[in-house]
């Protein structure tokens, strides 16, 4: 049997498609229409209609106090919608969404997204997260979480002997590790040995400690 929880907590990516035009007019067709309703139900001018016995004729739409209490419905709309983002976007972080992916969501930036909800995201992400591993073409490297930015930097030891830090300016461990990557392959080297103790290829250049666990080499 599928473990149903696992599967709610694990985050798809990605997590929606855009939407298509029809959807998009539906979705502002049932706002307005909502936002109407409420409109019609506080207008004075409706209900001065509806306290003589009357039906409110249509064209209680047209006047000028009926679109103020249009305006009013809709500021309660907005309201509305600034609720259930904040809640959408603490339940996305609570299950592992970070900045990035609920500024996206939002069509802001990540920075803005924490400004804007910042509890989003439980206590334990502003702790770094475990580093990420990368070995590729020979050399190593370590994809490092930044916490007070929120950001991921890279070090690298090439196969080629070849050292490099990244800037702190990748928004996940992947996109990090992927830039780790690349700059491995950028800088080969043909001789290499393979640390005992945890697998890493480490360069001739460095012959007598692992780059990756600082295990010094057995030779054999």
């Amino acid at each position: 049997m599928p473990n149903v929880w696992a599967d709610i907590n694990t985050l798809r990516t990605p997590a929606y498609t855009e939407p298509s035009e029809d959807d998009v007019i539906a979705l502002q067709d049932a706002v307005a229409e909502a936002a109407d309703a409420l409109a019609w139900q506080i207008s004075e001018r409706a209900r001065s209609h509806r306290a003589a016995g009357e039906e409110a004729p249509d064209r209680v739409v047209l006047s000028g106090d009926y679109q103020l209490a249009l305006l009013y419905a809709l500021r309660q709309v907005q309201a509305a919608v600034e609720d259930q983002a904040a809640r959408a976007a603490k339940m996305a972080g609570h299950q592992g969404a970070s900045y990035t992916r609920i500024g996206e969501a939002w069509g802001i930036t990540r920075q803005s997204a924490r400004q804007k909800w910042p509890d989003s995201l439980p206590a334990r992400a502003d702790l770094p997260q475990p580093p990420v591993a990368v070995q590729h073409a020979g050399g190593t490297a370590a994809a490092l979480h930044q916490p007070a930015a929120d950001t991921w930097l890279y070090t690298a030891i090439a196969a080629d002997g070849t050292q490099h830090i990244s800037d702190p300016d990748h928004a996940t461990s992947d996109t990090a590790a992927a830039a780790a990557r690349t700059f491995l392959a950028q800088h080969p080297a043909h001789d290499t040995w393979s640390c005992q103790h945890c697998g890493a290829d480490n360069p001739l250049s460095s012959p007598s400690t692992c780059g990756f666990c600082n295990h010094r080499r057995e030779w054999t």
